[in-house]
């Protein structure tokens, strides 16, 4: 059996590991988002694309996590693998990125703009395996891979008293794009072309693709009874 680290503080990518049978050790990263991108775009010369900015968050969080592992707080036994995964996304709009509104300001007029459009849901992933060697040494990274997994999403064009009552939920506020399938917004998306669960967080077909490019069977990060409740 692998153990996982999921590097995110997300109710809803914990929720989809669960579900797919996996309860990861949860290590939120402190990453200073607004200056990790900042220097990628300084590095490229250019003004980096939603789905880069998503792989590029998604691995300053992942690496961010594996700089304050240790022996100690490492899960799993000596000299068995372990796969930490971390993911960021953001919702494309008119070629814009769009992340979590945070005000209820920003979430009505989002829904104004977006409603009864299609935009693209990027989200990218950062995947490491780690070991971490007997006699108590740091954990140190055997492999790592990353990806981006975009998703074709179409919303209902929402009344005025439809975006109030839904604001006032707070559910959009704090979720990419101001909107998700798994709460109060499933009935304003009318059509997802792609993957689901990358619409709830981070793709999990993807995810498996890319354990199997390390070497690591995905059947064997499966820790969670069969049956258990998320």
């Amino acid at each position: 059996m692998t153990a996982v680290i999921l590097a995110s503080g997300s109710p809803s990518r914990l929720s989809i590991l669960r579900a797919a049978g996996i309860e990861p050790t949860v290590i939120v990263s402190g990453v200073d988002e607004d200056a990790a991108l900042s220097l990628a775009a300084q590095k490229a010369g250019r003004e980096l694309t939603t789905a880069e900015q998503t792989a590029v968050l998604a691995s300053a969080k992942g690496r961010a996590v594996i700089s304050e592992l240790t022996a100690e707080n490492l899960p799993g036994k000596a000299g068995e693998p372990v796969v930490l995964i971390a993911s960021d996304s953001m919702l494309e709009l008119d070629g814009q990125a769009v992340g979590k509104p945070h005000t209820p300001q920003r979430a009505r007029a989002l829904w104004r703009t977006m409603g009864g459009r299609t935009a693209h849901l990027h989200s990218g992933i950062f995947m490491a395996r780690l070991e971490c060697p007997t006699g108590g040494s740091a954990p140190r990274v055997e492999d790592f891979t990353e990806a981006v997994g975009s998703t074709l999403i179409t919303t209902a064009e929402l009344t005025d008293a439809e975006i109030e009552a839904y604001v006032g939920t707070q559910e959009p506020l704090e979720v990419a794009g101001g909107l998700t399938i798994d709460g109060y917004g499933a009935a304003f998306v009318t059509r997802i072309e792609g993957d689901h669960t990358n619409v709830l967080g981070m793709s999990v077909p993807l995810l498996r693709d890319m354990c199997r490019q390390m070497g690591v069977e995905w059947h064997s990060l499966w820790n969670r009874a069969s049956g258990a409740s998320v």
